[in-house]
């Protein structure tokens, strides 16, 4: 079957958009009276309160006014509440973010087919004086004595606030400290960093007007002063309502903090909470006590081809390499403004060294024989951490981790003063670390909105690894039964107990970034492990990694997005309970990489770990960038490369991704659950799947890709139109239609809808002649709550064909969140194939159909004389 170059869509016309389906049944609303008497005590404990702390603050820092942030939740959601709160004076919108898995009651319950099914709310936070406090509550005692009252213009949000009330309350000590790990992490320093001063974040309620965030500053750095402490550094960012100071106290204030909660720094209200300082440690899956290195040969070292080298496309943000390693030899751009290397010792630069040999090479073991054909850029952020054992690398704590990126990815695309950019060719920015101290909970990490403004902003992809939990796992049996099991029932077992502790293996920040690609790991590499008496290699065959961190994503999007290799885990049981736990080391499985032994420059380990596959992945999009810049220099169209590129990586990268066996796999441990269950299971676990990435690097006979991108305002779509071979619009022949659309959103930080826009592709035409998804497809609305939509079509008489003999696909837009103040930028993938013994020249026809739109278009240009 000969191999064909990918193919690009002429100019879409412009049309209007499609209808957007979707939305829930709304919960059962109680009467008035029945609310009055649930929510009546609880507006009573929110103005005792607000009153006791009035008296508080009668003595506190001159200067700052007292204002509160109060919590309300809700069943069900209060659409665009923020404009009525604009009605009452003293009342400023701080955000909203969804509240998921409310058990109904008597009184609120799904009014859908299913009663007891779970119900999500919402969740606001607003900030007031007690001036503005006083007019809701008013607000509140006319609606219940008068509940057919008519509300003036703008207030009437406030009615159907009122019937789905759910709760109202003071934003107090236990919502700064509570969920965030400050507590352990205090209690942590207490135990081992005797005498030495403790760092940690705060973090501060974001105040549009930027006076006030100075006194809110000025009055937090008072507060620690008066505890003898200090402001190590503060970071602003504005465009996604961040602001965060970095505090350093002394040691024996710490237990203060612990015991006493009329500490005014914990009670300050300008604090939204504390949290342990976001050092996002690079905990690798490996044992340094016991490293087994391995020496590759001459021959086995890969070469740059220094005739193909071209502009560096992907970055990797991660810990100083050894770029002298023998592997990496002449494939790194080390940029280190910071001088990170001056205090990184060469036996220390484990993590960037293997995350670059994985991008550059891929696994060693695999003897693929060839490198990137441009360089990798690097940029330090972690280095190794003095106060630990193993001089664990990390990032630096006089910065806020926020701070570190955000001037990372500037010095990448922003004149400095008289310096240019450093590097703006960059397409894909590799993020192999993940902050543990914060796990995703439904509402949006800063580290994630972070990274969705950024690649808003640059136009560049990022590559987030969903974070490593290698931790026992609790089985049912003790260690001695689970033994006794048969093989496969051990691997179901073991799944069962890991979807059972979900709740404890959630996204690592930043992975539930909505513009990012979220990579988790599937148990897979090609090495062959020698297993010993009571190890077991659990999973005969490919699945989801014990270790690999699982979604949903944000409002139930898709996260993971995509699964990549990660190497296989080991584990073993203990005899006298029901752990099984990880056996870590340096030796195989895993997959081979760099490793920067003192001894040589050209030692290998194997490792493994959730930040593997997201090198993968990195690599993947190096290798498409290389045939898509190929393809756009051959249209004459290399200034839509640089403008498009990124999302195209994205949307490719994407494009192969299927669940395959892994499905079928997932089924048989799970046993008998409903074709709905089995697929959240798989969606949480693997997302769209594995990517096949060389299916994306070139057509076939069979097969055919189809590039398109362009630019959308609200209310405007694109129409492509696909054409369709004679002989196959008739014919009962089996076929697959596989279509992947991807865009950056703007983030919108205060609005839990978050996404600015919403993009969505449908395929046009009398759909009840389309086959229906493929089963192994993510549920069609969950397709569209990210930035990244992708679905498979397939079967006998999957032709929906237009007057010209064309299928036709639509990419819409429409304002989500906030306006569209500049156009949406997208790229979409497009393939039709049909089965390789079928006597259809699909490719010849449909590129031959392609060239002649392209030239009638032109034609169409040309200005009549």
């Amino acid at each position: 079957m000969n191999q064909r170059p990918l193919l690009l869509f002429p100019t879409p016309n412009k049309t209007d958009p499609s209808k957007r389906n979707g939305g829930g049944a709304p919960p059962n609303i109680p009467s008035v009276g029945r609310q009055a008497e649930i929510l009546g005590p609880k507006f009573s404990r929110l103005e005792d309160a607000l009153d006791n702390r009035r008296i508080e603050l009668q003595h506190d820092v001159a200067g700052v006014d007292p204002e509160y942030t109060v919590v309300i939740e809700t069943y069900g959601s209060v659409t665009d509440f923020f404009k009525a709160v604009r009605k009452i004076d003293g009342l400023e919108w701080l955000g909203e973010f969804e509240l998921r898995g409310i058990e109904p009651n008597s009184d609120f319950y799904s009014t859908g087919n299913n009663t007891e099914a779970q119900l999500n709310g919402q969740v606001m936070l607003v900030l007031s004086d007690r001036r503005a406090i006083n007019e809701l509550l008013s607000l509140w005692r006319r609606f219940i004595q008068e509940p057919k009252m008519v509300f003036e213009r703008g207030f009437t949000k406030f009615r159907d606030l009122f019937r789905l009330l759910k709760d109202i309350r003071y934003w107090g000590v236990q919502d700064r400290l509570q969920n965030t790990g400050i507590l352990d992490y205090w209690a942590e320093a207490l135990e081992y960093d005797f005498e030495v001063n403790v760092r940690f974040e705060a973090e501060l309620w974001f105040r549009v007007d930027e006076v006030k965030r100075n006194l809110a500053q000025e009055n937090v750095e008072l507060l620690t002063q008066e505890l003898g402490g200090q402001v190590i550094s503060s970071c602003c960012i504005p465009e996604i309502h961040y602001q965060s100071l970095l505090l350093e106290l002394p040691y024996g204030q710490i237990n203060n903090l612990l015991s006493e909660e009329s500490v005014s720094l914990i009670r300050c209200d300008q604090v939204m909470l504390f949290r342990p300082l976001g050092q996002m440690t690079a905990q690798p899956l490996w044992n340094s006590d016991e490293a087994v290195t391995e020496t590759a040969t001459s021959d086995e070292i890969n070469h740059l081809d220094p005739e193909n080298v071209i502009a560096p496309r992907i970055a990797l943000f991660d810990g100083l390499p050894l770029s002298n390693h023998l592997d990496l030899q002449n494939s790194l751009i080390i940029d280190d403004p910071d001088d990170f290397e001056r205090d990184y010792p060469a036996a220390n630069r484990i993590h960037g060294t293997a995350m670059a040999s994985l991008i550059i090479n891929g696994d060693l073991n695999e003897g693929r024989g060839s490198k990137l054909n441009s360089p990798v850029y690097v940029r330090p952020i972690m280095k190794p951490d003095r106060r630990t054992q193993h001089h664990t690398e990390s990032l630096p704590d006089e910065e806020l981790p926020l701070d570190i990126i955000h001037r990372a990815v500037r010095r990448l695309y922003e004149f400095n003063g008289d310096e240019a950019p450093i590097c703006p060719t960059i397409k894909v920015i590799n993020l192999s670390i993940g902050d543990p101290n914060i796990h995703f909970d439904g509402r949006l990490s800063p580290f994630a909105r972070l990274i969705d403004w950024l690649s808003y902003k640059y136009n560049v992809l990022f590559i987030v690894s969903a974070g490593n939990h290698a931790k026992s796992i609790r089985v049912p049996q003790s260690g001695s039964d689970f033994h006794l099991l048969p093989d496969e029932s051990k691997a179901a077992e073991f799944f069962k107990a890991l979807q059972n502790e979900s709740w404890d293996r959630k996204l690592l920040s930043p992975a539930e970034s909505v513009n990012a690609l979220t990579i988790g790991a599937l148990h897979s590499d090609v090495s062959s492990p020698i297993l010993r008496n009571g190890i077991y290699n659990l999973y005969a065959d490919e699945m989801p990694a014990s270790y690999s961190a699982h979604g949903n994503g944000y409002i139930r999007s898709v996260k993971p997005d995509l699964v990549f290799s990660g190497g296989k885990m080991l584990h073993n049981e203990a005899i006298a309970s029901s752990n099984i736990s990880s056996v870590i080391n340096f030796s195989a499985p895993g997959h081979l990489v760099a490793y920067p032994s003192s001894a040589s420059l050209n030692d290998r380990v194997y490792i493994r770990g959730t930040s593997n596959s997201a090198a993968l992945a990195s690599r993947s999009c190096g290798e498409i960038s290389d045939i898509l810049e190929e393809v756009f220099a051959e249209n004459d169209q290399a200034e839509q490369f640089e403008s498009f590129s990124a999302l195209l990586l994205k949307s490719l990268v994407t494009h192969g991704a299927s669940w395959g066996e892994i499905e079928s796999r997932i089924s048989g441990c799970l046993g008998n659950v409903d074709s709905k269950a089995l697929k959240n299971t798989v969606v949480k676990n693997i997302g769209y799947g594995k990517p096949n990435t060389d299916r994306v690097k070139y057509c076939l006979d069979s097969r055919a890709t189809i590039l398109g991108y362009g630019e959308l305002n609200d209310a405007e779509a694109h129409i492509y139109k696909l054409p369709i071979p004679e002989g196959l619009s008739a014919a009962n022949i089996w076929r697959r239609l596989t279509i992947t659309l991807s865009w950056f959103a703007k983030p919108c930080a205060t609005s839990l809808k978050y996404r600015s826009s919403a993009l969505w592709f449908t395929v046009e035409g009398d759909n009840k002649h389309l086959t229906s998804r493929s089963s192994s497809s993510v549920d069609w609305m969950q397709v569209k709550r990210g930035t990244l939509q992708h679905e498979i079509f397939e079967g006998e008489d999957l032709a929906v064909i237009s007057e010209d003999k064309t299928l036709e696909i639509k990419v819409n837009c429409k304002e989500h969140a906030a306006k569209i103040a500049e156009p949406v930028k997208y790229g979409i993938a497009i393939t039709l194939e049909v089965a390789e013994d079928v006597d259809i020249q699909l490719y010849q026809e449909i590129e031959t159909a392609i060239i002649d739109q392209i030239r009638q278009q032109s034609r169409e240009q040309i200005p009549t004389r």
